[in-house]
């Protein structure tokens, strides 16, 4: 599989999208991508399997975006996906999409316009709540520190160089990996760009 060195493609963002035997979840995901609102943003989607899956393939050909697989599953809640997909993007800067969640139309635009002059930007997202109903908006503030549960994947946009220093593969199964990774972002001094927009739904 080629790398994005080997190509000279000039693309702004790309959308990593890990994905793991769950076909519906997925076409809507890629449905959501198209109806982007990107006011001339040029950005890629590259779909990541936790393992071989046809299904995936077919659908990434049919809507027409990049589909990589790994050889077989690891089961680590996309960690090996994104990592994996973070190696082959073209673009600047990187963002993270979860197949089950929902964007709003100006999610992409969002998220790219907060990395500007800076490595990492940060946008807010409606997080369903996981031990009662309900949502609440995250970060709840943001003062320069990344508080676990105060942050998602999907809230995050990461320049490529930068997003390529740290795995976020780190031995563990568990979840919040996403905040994980940042922490460990944080080693290299990045600058942060904070706007409080909400661009989606995490559910």
């Amino acid at each position: 599989m080629p790398l994005a060195s080997d190509f000279n493609k000039v693309i702004d963002l790309s959308v990593i999208t890990p994905t793991s035997q769950r076909p519906g979840f997925l076409v809507h995901c890629l449905k959501q991508f198209q109806l982007q609102e990107l006011h001339g943003l040029l950005c890629e989607q590259i779909v990541v399997s936790d393992g071989p899956d046809a299904h995936a393939k077919s659908i990434c050909q049919r809507f027409a975006v990049r589909y990589l697989e790994l050889p077989e599953a690891h089961d680590d809640y996309g960690s090996t996906a994104r990592d994996y997909g973070v190696q082959h993007a073209l673009g600047d800067a990187v963002c993270f999409w979860d197949d089950d969640n929902w964007y709003d139309p100006h999610a992409l635009k969002t998220l790219f316009d907060a990395v500007q002059g800076a490595d990492i930007g940060l946008v807010r997202t409606q997080h369903r709540l996981r031990k009662r109903p309900g949502f609440v908006t995250i970060p709840r503030q943001f003062n320069g520190i990344f508080l676990n549960g105060d942050v998602d994947t999907m809230c995050v946009c990461v320049k490529t160089e930068l997003a390529r220093h740290e795995t976020w593969v780190d031995g563990s199964i568990e979840i919040n990996s996403d905040y994980r990774w940042l922490k460990r972002l944080m080693k290299h001094e990045p600058v942060i760009r904070y706007v409080p927009t909400v661009i989606g739904i995490h559910v």
